[in-house]
């Protein structure tokens, strides 16, 4: 094509691959016959290589049936232009996300095949996807303060009140706990059935005097005490006492009568 004035012939070929996007044409059959080079940076493939190959050999699992969808409904109506997103996997193994702009290529006012250009929003994606979870994190911290702020309010007004009725304040103060400390063994992933276990554990008690007191077997308290040694991230027995009262956990389980020993020997 002539530019007029310059009498220049453009090299669209040349001027497509360096377009930083990908150009790709799919014939009727749902069949690569053209992609430029960005194409190959995000597919992971060779262009010759790709040439023939169905557009399902470049895409993840869970964007084939979406994307062939938009393909049919494309050559059903080739006036349509959809923008949609698809995810590339490549072959080894990653994955790119592409937003896709479609329509369809004509000869001789027939379509003989569908073309687009896919943007590489990857990137962009990842950094929704952080914006999401820091602003999720930040409502929590903030709903958390507001939170520990009318927890401070109601403990200054049980402590106003405090010496007009005593006996009602410390029940007051004992229910609060109780459900801060409830909180607690859910913030740890841990349930109401660790919790005699921890409070045995931190007593000293062996796995096998543990099972005898809660009537477990001495093979289920073993992989229950590991479970719980990873949860409160105490890294040992010895570590479950101090991480479990740390967070309050001792005061959830009741207290289990013992024998007066302190300490008590055995492994996870």
């Amino acid at each position: 094509m002539s530019t007029g004035g310059d009498d220049l012939e453009l090299d669209y070929a040349a001027l497509v691959d360096m377009i930083a996007d990908v150009v790709y044409a799919i014939d009727l059959r749902g069949c690569f016959i053209y992609v430029n080079t960005a194409g190959e940076d995000v597919f992971g493939w060779r262009a010759q290589d790709l040439m023939g190959e169905h557009m399902t050999a470049v895409l993840a699992p869970d964007s084939v049936a979406a994307t062939v969808e938009h393909f049919r409904r494309g050559v059903m109506d080739p006036a349509r232009t959809p923008y949609f997103e698809t995810t590339i996997l490549r072959p080894d193994g990653t994955t790119r996300e592409l937003e896709i702009h479609a329509g369809a290529l004509y000869r001789d006012g027939r379509q003989v095949a569908r073309q687009g250009v896919g943007r590489d929003i990857t990137e962009l994606k990842r950094l929704q996807s952080e914006l999401a979870n820091k602003t999720a994190r930040l409502a929590m911290v903030e709903e958390q303060q507001r939170a520990a702020m009318e927890l401070y309010r109601k403990f200054s007004l049980v402590a106003t009140h405090m010496s007009r009725d005593p006996q009602a304040s410390s029940g007051a103060l004992d229910a609060v706990d109780e459900v801060l400390s409830s909180t607690m063994v859910k913030a740890f992933g841990l349930d109401e059935q660790d919790m005699p276990i921890i409070e045995l554990v931190a007593q000293g008690y062996s796995n096998q005097e543990i099972a005898d007191k809660v009537h477990l077997s001495v093979h289920t308290v073993k992989d229950r005490v590991s479970r719980i040694v990873a949860k409160l991230d105490a890294r040992s027995r010895a570590g479950v006492a101090l991480r479990a009262s740390d967070a309050g956990l001792l005061r959830v389980a009741k207290p289990v009568a013992g024998d007066g020993r302190d300490t008590h020997s055995g492994g996870i």
